[in-house]
């Protein structure tokens, strides 16, 4: 007897599913019965937006629950949210029937249904679930099994292709899963054309312009890298969704997300609201150096004239925390989440410098502005050198935070990824010295609160205290820049080891064991990981 299974995720008419199919088979040389029990313990409702640095919780409503089950069809709703949850069961080409049942509470509904297969010598039996979440529209509809059938088959048809060396490549593989993760269960789109990317699926389904502006930035890169990844028949195809998702997400940020004190918020729900009304610097800059890069890819000047109007708004805005005397700018967190001991925050101003240089790059094109925006960033970035310069040992690096009066912190985080960036950017050369100080005191010990020692040890954050998969991410670029290929093949080992099953990084890891210690799904460091080995 031998049992295999197969998942199929699909989207139809509006609809998103997944089927779940088992193929039993008997190999023996008479009948075998086989047990089987359709149910489980049910439930529907949201996350609870359990954030480690909390912006101000949203209670979750109470659970008010129906669960039915009649012919081949179980569903569960909650009369709090306008989706429902139907799961549909086949014996084959056969519908299988349930133990019919109708219940309301506000508590988990337990549902069993204990039953036998009778598989003959030689037989094979598929056993099929499909699983269906949709809006609340009257009588849940019935399905036959020849429909689900012609479903499954359109997904599979679907389904990316890749190139015989990706399924052979695991780097390649890892790429591919996080381009997947981001497409199938990140990207929620919000009407017909706006996009809304959540930065994961299940404990935190929430968007942060800074999480979403890496994982769009993998959407391009691989992009360009499609004829490697994928199968010829399929570039167009993977080409035209890649351009629809980000165009989508620029049209989600610009349109559908609430900024109720003029800027973007740190967090925000799928349908724009803002969670956390915090003002954070570097949120303030992604989106409009998404638009640069949109444009620099696609040329897509229709959407890039719609949005045109908002960069003015964003520009003024930003100016409002420029320092009196000084082209720097004040943020009240980190990209961390985090309360700021001074209010400068070095890898924001890099970021700040880099979006102005790309959006003077744009304007020569669309005219947007008076601005002189090359002026504006070479003054940013004078101010720069002259202010987050500080000491450190013999020589000299660049300090996280300063209040512009002398004072500094010497601190290093994952989330920093402008830093590792700057020599790509051409902030800085990648031999500069204090860029390279900067960069070895993250990778150190003295990086109290940044830095964690094991064998799985290194770069993370002091609100979640592990070694971050986004932090190897960031040494695994840094070797690559400096040309230190012992170090590189070191990270790249490691983060061969801490990748998850399924191909995606965790938030953190313990530092002695390699075991995940936050969220197991977090779709911005495998993006930013899967960029840097484009690179590679």
């Amino acid at each position: 007897m031998e049992i295999n299974a197969v998942y199929i995720p699909f989207h139809h008419d509006g609809m998103s599913g997944m089927t779940q199919q088992l193929t039993v088979t008997n190999y023996g040389d008479k009948p075998e019965s086989v047990p089987l029990t359709v149910g489980g313990t049910f439930s529907l409702h949201r996350c609870s937006y359990g954030q480690l640095t909390e912006g101000g919780p949203i209670p979750i409503p109470q659970a008010d629950l129906a669960v039915t089950a009649a012919n081949n069809r179980l569903t569960i709703s909650n009369v709090n949210l306008p989706a429902e949850a139907s799961l549909y069961f086949f014996n084959g080409a056969d519908p299988l029937e349930l133990r019919p049942m109708e219940v309301t509470t506000n508590r988990p509904v337990t549902y069993i249904q204990d039953t036998e297969l009778i598989v003959n010598n030689g037989e094979s039996r598929e056993l099929t679930m499909l699983c269906l979440i949709s809006e609340v529209a009257g009588e849940p509809a019935s399905f036959s099994f020849e429909e689900l059938q012609a479903w499954k088959k359109r997904a599979w048809e679907e389904t990316p292709r890749l190139t015989t060396d990706s399924l052979l490549d695991a780097e390649k593989l890892i790429i591919h899963r996080n381009i997947d993760y981001i497409l199938s269960c990140c990207s929620v789109p919000v009407d017909e054309e706006a996009v809304c990317i959540i930065t994961d699926h299940q404990l935190l389904p929430l968007s942060w312009n800074r999480d979403s502006y890496y994982m769009m930035r993998l959407l391009l890169d691989s992009e360009q890298h499609a004829q490697g990844l994928y199968e010829e028949s399929y570039v167009p195809k993977f080409k035209n969704q890649v351009q629809r998702t980000v165009k989508g997400h620029l049209l989600w940020m610009f349109e559908k997300a609430v900024r109720p004190n003029r800027y973007w918020g740190r967090a925000y729900l799928t349908n724009g609201f803002c969670k956390d009304d915090v003002f954070q610097l570097d949120q303030q800059c992604y989106p409009l150096l998404q638009l640069c890069d949109y444009y620099d890819r696609f040329q897509d000047r229709q959407t890039v004239i719609r949005l045109l109007p908002k960069i003015n708004e964003i520009l003024v805005m930003i100016m409002e925390y420029k320092d009196r005397e000084q082209w720097l700018f004040q943020t009240g967190e980190t990209p961390a989440d985090d309360e700021v001991a001074y209010p400068y925050h070095f890898s924001s101003q890099v970021l700040v410098w880099h979006t102005l240089t790309s959006l003077a790059k744009l304007n020569e094109t669309f005219s947007f502005t008076e601005l002189e925006l090359l002026e504006m960033a070479r003054l940013v970035k004078r101010d720069i050198l002259d202010c987050f310069i500080a000491p450190h040992g013999n020589g000299e690096l660049f300090a996280y935070l300063t209040d512009l009066k002398g004072s500094f912190q010497l601190y290093h985080d994952a989330n920093d990824l402008p830093t590792v960036y700057a020599p790509l950017w051409g902030f800085c050369n990648s031999n500069d010295p204090r860029w390279m100080n900067t960069m070895e005191f993250a990778f150190s010990k003295e990086n109290k609160g940044g830095f964690f020692e094991g064998e799985y040890g290194g770069l993370g954050s002091v609100h979640t205290p592990h070694p971050w998969p986004l932090g190897d991410g960031q040494e695994l670029l840094y070797s690559l820049l400096i040309g230190d290929d012992q170090r590189h093949q070191k990270v790249r080992s490691k983060l061969a080891e801490i990748v998850q099953w399924d191909g995606l990084f965790p938030e953190a890891v313990n530092g002695h064991s390699g075991k995940v210690e936050s969220r197991h799904w977090f779709s911005w460091p495998g993006a930013f990981i899967s960029s840097v080995l484009l690179r590679c």
